[in-house]
């Protein structure tokens, strides 16, 4: 959205999933899915999800960390399985910009834009 745009606010939601990225790499497998709905679950399994989860809440940190330096104006929400940061002020491109600078993904994240209208028609 262009900066001088007086038609329209922009609100931006960034969530975070826990346990899950939004895409699979071919071959790639949720380890939550290993444990979940399964007779047996194996010792393995528990210790690959907890790596997995390990180093997944760690780039969601990173994520917020920098968009929270970028940008002082977050609502951030924390839920069971996730975390959720929207903001009507600070334009999704940069901060899409931003993540992918520091070497994070579409696949790390779920992106909802809203457009609200100031005035008038559209």
């Amino acid at each position: 959205m262009r900066e001088d745009n007086i038609t329209c606010i922009q609100h931006a939601k960034f969530i975070f999933d826990f346990f899950e990225k939004r895409e699979w790499a071919p071959g790639e497998e949720s380890p939550l899915k290993k444990i979940t709905g399964v007779r047996k679950v194996e010792p393995g399994a528990v210790r690959n999800l907890g790596a997995f989860l390990s180093v997944r809440l760690d780039r969601i940190a990173r994520m917020m960390e920098i968009l929270l330096s970028a940008h002082d104006n977050w609502a951030v929400t924390g839920k069971k399985d996730r975390v959720i940061m929207e903001t009507n002020s600070f334009d999704f491109n940069d901060a899409i910009r931003l993540l992918k600078e520091h070497g994070f993904h579409d696949d790390e994240f779920v992106l909802q834009v809203e457009y609200e209208r100031k005035w008038g028609m559209l």
